[in-house]
């Protein structure tokens, strides 16, 4: 009996212990950001293998042996925890603030980590686009990635930079990235109305992996833009932003002549100025410098941004309102722009969460209408008065008293010598309005019925209204008190209005799942895109009286100078992706999506992309691991394809018909257009090769190979005379686009306190024709300068060869096609591939960043090599025959006038060409921006408790420019510049204030 007992109360306690050793652990994970539980967390036992992933509602529960060990919580984006195991537990992960760097969104379902994306990309922080200045986001981009080019054509505040990536990659269609604004597509009229205090990151998406997945919108990459957002559980911060600033040229451009050197220049030729003028200049000292006079050295620029925001347990939003104002450096060139941006969040249950995006924006803005119109040169656009206005000539009148002292008058409507009116008359006699209101509305829905499958629906619009209103003020014909007679000038009235809007309606479904070591994620979805437009446009003239410039006020209508135009496009898609990584060691992507455009006939209208990837981490891999001096080593490898589709119109595919003259010079309906039931997508096929590493926890280095060929572009092409039209849209060709490119990023010094780093990038890239159409190998733009052919690039130069200046003669020198000498300029036979190339093949930027404490060192540099443009400005201030009607440039004082006399300035009575001379190396290096800023002490706020945080910031923009280029800035993005719209230098100071 007594052993059973014992027997009894062993087993018991056996048993009781074994109870023990299994304890039960549960909890919930959420987030310290706003609350919301972590979906997909890990729950690992410190030291196993095993463990578990929390739930849609964050929660978990497991085994273990004891409630002594512990477990480790972990998920992307967020700080790993362990914690001692215990019932019941609440576990808050913190962001990892240098992983959440790394979270990006590339498209569409969920953001991922940097590391895990197979493709080629690069990331712009808050940081890099605080420093922007101008009115623009896409200034930031400049220098800033690898591949990238962005080039400001003009300083005009209305402006947006022309951007590309990669080179090339159409000749008839758009060469500029697809803009993605929080899952919509964006077009660049929205650009200057987007508040770039509102943007959080912008991912730029290279290769075929990253961009398939948009399809045919995708050949020149995609640029994702994404905006701030507020977070839950967070208090109410309200942040003010003012700045003001002031503009000057980055350039004077070549140096001109002043009175006396222009007298002299006159001797030289032969050509001298009167005994008067002679008197006036070394009697009165009149020398006018008219680049002083017409562009402005401190046009002011202001910016005011406040921004409210804050959630609670269910909602959170993000509200924002921006006013920018900024002066051109001529007459007429200015903007007034303000938008108002807000952002809500809801979580309605576990299940089901909405969000709503707007961005609205108004901007107001002149541009100089002379220098707008670049088909002419007119004398009234500052730009050029400023190099073509005789120095002699002064910008007031002026008399003589009866002791013979020279008198100041009133500002001059005209140039007595110049004989042409100047800018500020024509501007008081013009009165111009142009307005552009855009919005951008997104609704989205989440609904999410158990973890890892999330069904997402994006509903969203963007628009615009954009209108011209400008009046040429009537005015009789006078006298000015210098004697000069302006013409009688009569009135007229323009008005244009345009408004185009694009509804784009997307719905995807994702599954991510962790199967142990095995990540899965894959996801389908469709999307419909709708855009429609109208375009009217009235001009009528004859109007009389001023106080009237209304358009049913004038005598005169011609119909064939009015417009209106309509139009209207389709697109639905079809798509889906599918990723898988092993221990994120091994990855592999791929993507497949049918794109239907209504813009290409019915039998050619639908286009099959995709494209498929590799990643191999070898830094995870066991021989690798104990290297301690090697953070990372990644190499990846894909292929894809990508459509284009923005070189056709929305009705080129059709044979149309309109109004004309064609029978015998009398009214009739004709064939306007010929049809081309063949015209189909252009395509891009793209290979890139990526290797990534980093060294010594200081250096990373990622480096690219990339070629793309595209195929069946999109262009004008020549028809035989006898089909009765002269050219048509069609697919043709091929061109392909190589090369490589390499950022480095170093950190110098990463303490407590003081952080220093560098960075660098640099792109090559090779671009070749190769086929072209009808058996043809080549074909000249005429007038462009430019030829296309096979076996070279597009945009190599193809002009004649300048030889100099006879030496002995004067007389200007070419050489033929073969080298030899010749003195007869012939464009037609003699002109020569030059190999030079108005697109850069050599770009690249390099920047460095210093903090210390609270003070922090910004500066970034871009640079392009290897760019080339024709300066049409030479033909008119480097050109003896114009020289008697027009002031010259200094370099004009070399002009040949004596047998024996070596230089390369033909004498006066010879004729300027465009010829290779009038070429200019276009490379350039500029410093985009310094930023030197100081956020205040946290304990000094400590006094003022409604005020958390103050910064002082001071930020100089291309504060300096080294070139060897002749006109008045290098950037334009152009084959032919004619006294070009210089950049902007600006100096910027502003505080920020957030409570």
């Amino acid at each position: 009996m007594e052993k059973r007992l014992m027997m009894f109360i062993a087993c018991v306690f056996l048993n009781l212990g074994i109870a023990l050793a299994q304890t039960h652990v549960s909890g919930v994970v959420t987030s310290s950001e706003d609350g919301s539980p972590i979906i997909g967390a890990s729950v690992k036992i410190v030291g196993t293998t095993s463990g578990t992933v929390t739930d849609i509602d964050g929660n978990f529960s497991l085994e273990v042996e004891s409630n002594k060990v512990e477990l480790e919580f972990s998920y992307i984006g967020m700080v790993t925890k362990k914690l001692k195991a215990s019932e019941k537990m609440q576990v808050v992960l913190n962001p990892d603030t240098q992983m959440l760097e790394q979270v990006i969104v590339t498209g569409y379902g969920a953001a991922k980590k940097l590391g895990s994306v197979v493709g080629a990309i690069s990331n712009i922080g808050e940081k890099k686009l605080e420093t922007v200045v101008t009115p623009n986001f896409t200034d930031a981009l400049a220098g800033q990635v690898s591949g990238l080019s962005v080039l400001s054509s003009a300083g005009d505040p209305s402006q947006s930079a022309q951007i590309r990536l990669r080179g090339v990659n159409s000749i008839g269609s758009s060469n500029q990235p697809l803009f993605i604004l929080d899952g919509s597509p964006i077009t660049a009229s929205f650009f200057s109305t987007l508040n770039p205090s509102d943007i959080a990151n912008i991912t730029v998406l290279k290769d075929a992996a990253s961009t398939s997945i948009y399809g045919s919108r995708a050949a020149n990459g995609v640029i994702v833009i994404t905006t701030k957002q507020a977070k839950y559980n967070e208090s109410v911060q309200l942040t003010v932003k003012a700045q003001y600033g002031i503009s000057s040229a980055t350039s004077k451009g070549q140096e001109m002549m002043n009175s006396q050197q222009y007298i002299q220049f006159r001797d030289m030729i032969g050509q001298p100025v009167s005994d008067n003028i002679r008197n006036l200049v070394n009697k009165y000292g009149i020398s006018t410098d008219w680049r002083d006079e017409l562009i402005k050295n401190s046009a002011p620029t202001s910016d005011i941004n406040a921004t409210l925001q804050g959630g609670g347990q269910t909602m959170n939003y993000f509200v924002s309102f921006n006013h920018h104002q900024e002066d051109g450096l001529i007459e007429a060139s200015n903007m007034r722009r303000s938008t108002l941006a807000a952002r809500l969040n809801s979580r309605l249950n576990k299940f089901f969460k909405v969000g709503f995006s707007s961005n609205f924006g108004v901007q107001d803005y002149s541009q100089n209408s002379q220098w707008a119109d670049n088909s002419q040169i007119y004398a009234a656009n500052p730009l050029v008065a400023a190099k073509m206005a005789l120095p002699y000539d002064a910008p007031y009148y002026y008399s003589f008293d009866e002791a013979g002292n020279l008198v100041k008058g009133d500002r001059a409507a005209g140039l007595l010598y110049s004989q042409f009116l100047l800018p500020w008359f024509t501007v008081a006699n013009t009165n111009q309005d142009r307005k552009n209101v855009t919005i951008n509305l997104s609704l989205n829905e989440q609904f999410t019925p158990v973890e890892g499958l999330t069904f997402t629906a994006l509903q969203s619009m963007f628009g615009y209204d954009l209108t011209s209103d400008r009046a040429s003020l009537p005015y009789d014909q006078f006298t000015t008190p210098m004697g000069q007679v302006i013409d009688a000038h009569t009135g007229g009235v323009a008005s244009n209005f345009s408004r185009y809007y694009a509804y784009t309606l997307t719905h995807t479904a994702e599954y991510r799942h962790n199967f142990g070591p095995h990540y899965v994620n894959l996801l389908v979805g469709e999307e419909t895109r709708i855009q429609k437009g109208r375009g009217i446009g009235i001009v009528t003239t004859g109007q009389t009286d001023s106080r009237r410039m209304l358009l049913n006020t004038a005598t005169t209508i011609t119909p064939s100078a009015q417009t209106d135009s309509r139009s209207e496009e389709v697109a639905n898609s079809l798509f889906g992706t599918a990723e898988y990584n092993f221990k994120e060691k091994y990855y592999a992507y791929a993507s497949l999506r049918f794109d239907g455009s209504s813009k290409f006939a019915p039998d050619h209208r639908w286009g099959t992309f995709g494209s498929l990837g590799l990643k191999w981490n070898a830094k995870r891999e066991n021989f690798l691991r104990g290297v301690k001096w090697l953070d990372d080593l990644t190499v990846s490898a894909n292929y894809g394809t990508t459509g284009n589709d923005s070189g056709a119109g929305s009705y080129d595919f059709y044979g149309l018909f309109g109004s004309g003259s064609n029978y015998n010079g009398e009214g009739s309906i004709d064939i306007t257009q010929a049809s081309n039931d063949k015209l189909t997508w252009e395509k891009v096929s793209k290979l890139n090769i990526g290797l990534n590493f980093g060294l010594f926890n200081r250096v990373t280095v990622d480096a690219n190979f990339y070629r793309n060929e595209t195929s069946d572009m999109l262009m004008e092409i020549p028809y035989s005379m006898t089909t009765g039209f002269t050219s048509g849209m069609g697919n043709i060709g091929t061109m392909v686009n190589k090369g490589f490119e390499t950022t480095v990023n170093v950190d110098l010094i990463k303490t407590k306190d003081m952080s220093w780093s560098v960075s660098a990038n640099i792109c090559y890239n090779k671009n070749e024709i190769t086929a072209l159409f009808a058996g043809r190998d080549e074909y000249v733009l005429s007038g462009s300068g430019l030829k296309l052919q096979v076996g070279h690039a597009y945009g190599e130069f193809y002009n004649v060869r300048y030889a100099g200046v006879d030496s002995r003669t004067g007389e200007p020198m070419w050489y033929d096609k073969n080298g030899n000498i010749t003195k007869t300029y012939d464009e037609t036979n003699n002109s020569v591939f030059l190999g030079k190339n108005r697109y850069a093949p050599w770009i690249g930027g390099f920047g460095t960043n210093f903090t210390w404490k609270g003070l922090s060192v910004i500066a970034d540099f871009a640079w392009q090599s290897g760019k080339y443009m024709l300066v049409n400005d030479d033909y008119f201030i480097k050109n003896a025959n114009m020289g008697t009607s027009y002031n010259q440039c200094v370099d004009m004082l070399n002009v040949w006038t004596t047998p024996g006399q070596v230089t390369d300035i033909p004498a006066y009575g010879y004729e300027t060409y465009l010829d290779d001379h009038t070429l200019s190396n276009a490379s350039f290096l500029r410093m985009k921006t310094l930023t030197v800023q100081y956020q205040l002490p946290k304990s000094w706020m400590q006094t003022v408790r409604y005020i958390k945080d103050i910064k002082v910031f001071g930020i100089a923009r291309n504060l300096f420019t080294i070139t060897p280029f002749e006109g008045y800035d290098p950037e334009p993005d152009k084959n032919l510049v004619q006294f070009n719209y210089p950049n902007t230098r600006q100096f910027v100071i502003g505080a920020e204030l957030t409570f």
